[in-house]
């Protein structure tokens, strides 16, 4: 099996804030969760990965490959980002229209992606007027235009009803064999039945990695939240390192 990325004692600092901190990890071909508690160092793994910050120190490779600067290496992956950032005076089709053009693909493709997330009533409003869930779903198609290598997804279940969450993880297990995903997510326990492997990142170190049902006990561990009981005999939650993961989605 392929590694797609590989990073070797990755290191990204902010001033004195030590975001990544020697993180050594190899991502195989196929679908890879990669979990964290906020500000552990996940989203700043992902951009460096997808190009849009540079190391300290270390290496991350993609395709074998640096990827910032690297044309040849982005038309190879694609992304939808949390929180998604849209010009607001287009219409979710011309946004859509930009990547498909990039890519060399036509309306087909833009049609193909939208429908995956029931995102075809709304195309030709413009992005100003779009809900939350609307932006979702227009950033997770747009990762989808043309026939990317590789999808990295940020948070793909925030700010969705349940329909939804039920959809994109039928969309990933639906395309497991024909692209490979790299998922950032909060909300696992949904994707952990479609996901090949488990990458935990906390306080800018790697955690755990591993086969997803090898480690899922232990991921269960690192982000169920334990329960203690207080003097007055109420019961109290005592958050693990990664309680983010139980977040109930928002609803729209």
């Amino acid at each position: 099996m392929k590694t797609i990325i590989e990073a070797r004692d990755l290191k990204k600092h902010f001033r004195s804030i030590k975001a990544l901190d020697g993180i050594t990890v190899e991502i195989l071909e196929g679908v890879t969760l990669i979990l964290g508690p906020n500000g552990g160092g996940k989203s700043t793994f992902l951009k460096l990965a997808t190009g849009v910050y540079r190391p300290t120190s270390g290496e991350i490779l993609v395709f074998g490959e640096r990827p910032w600067n690297n044309r040849s290496v982005k038309e190879r992956f694609s992304v939808a980002y949390d929180p998604p950032a849209f010009p607001q005076f287009v219409t979710g089709r011309e946004w859509l229209k930009f990547f498909a053009e990039s890519r060399g693909v036509g309306e087909e493709s833009i049609i193909k992606a939208a429908e995956l997330f029931d995102a075809t009533s709304f195309l030709d409003k413009r992005i100003s007027e779009y809900s939350s869930g609307m932006l979702k779903r227009i950033s997770l198609a747009q990762a989808f235009v043309g026939e990317p290598e590789l999808v990295f997804l940020d948070e793909p279940l925030a700010n969705i009803d349940f329909d939804s969450m039920e959809k994109v993880v039928e969309v990933i297990e639906g395309m497991k064999g024909k692209r490979s995903f790299v998922i950032i997510s909060h909300i696992w326990e949904p994707l952990m039945p479609v996901v090949d492997w488990v990458v935990v990142i906390g306080n800018g170190k790697l955690v755990l990695s591993g086969r997803a049902e090898e480690v899922q006990e232990d991921v269960e561990k690192l982000f169920k939240p334990r329960i203690r009981r207080s003097k007055e005999g109420g019961a109290k939650e005592s958050p693990s390192p990664g309680q983010e993961g139980r977040q109930t989605p928002t609803s729209v």
